[in-house]
């Protein structure tokens, strides 16, 4: 009788956490939004601010190529510490990115290439870090 009304206070107050949940929660965690300082290398030199937003496990971002040339733009799906996804830029061209971010979210390193082709250059990223003053 003990173990039944024990099984019932938890499935009804929700003390147990199912897979989507616990999923959600290790995403939430590990949010990578914010602006970070990239380098990219390649067929052009980029150093400059990549601007990410994730919700869930699904990442934009951003980043003004040159000043007043137009916006790299990217797409995504954060899953554990991998970014996998697409990227556009300002003429039009396309092509895949992945990110691997270091143990505290903070830092990533990469590979990107056009559609369905070999790497093409590396990314290095450092996430700004708000500071007290």
């Amino acid at each position: 009788m003990k173990h039944t009304l024990l099984a019932l206070c938890i499935a009804t107050f929700g003390l147990v956490s199912t897979p989507s949940v616990i999923s959600a929660q290790a995403t939430a965690t590990h949010n990578i939004t914010g602006d970070w300082v990239t380098q990219i290398t390649g067929d052009q030199l980029f150093v400059g601010t990549l601007h990410l937003t994730q919700v869930e496990d699904t990442v934009v971002g951003s980043a003004e190529v040159a000043k007043g040339h137009g916006v790299l733009q990217l797409s995504g799906t954060l899953t554990g510490a991998q970014l996998s996804g697409k990227w556009r830029g300002p003429k039009g061209n396309t092509g895949w990115i992945t990110f691997n971010f270091n143990p505290t979210f903070t830092a990533f390193s990469g590979q990107w290439g056009y559609g369905g082709r070999k790497p093409n250059g590396t990314i290095v990223s450092r996430k700004f870090l708000k500071t007290a003053f």
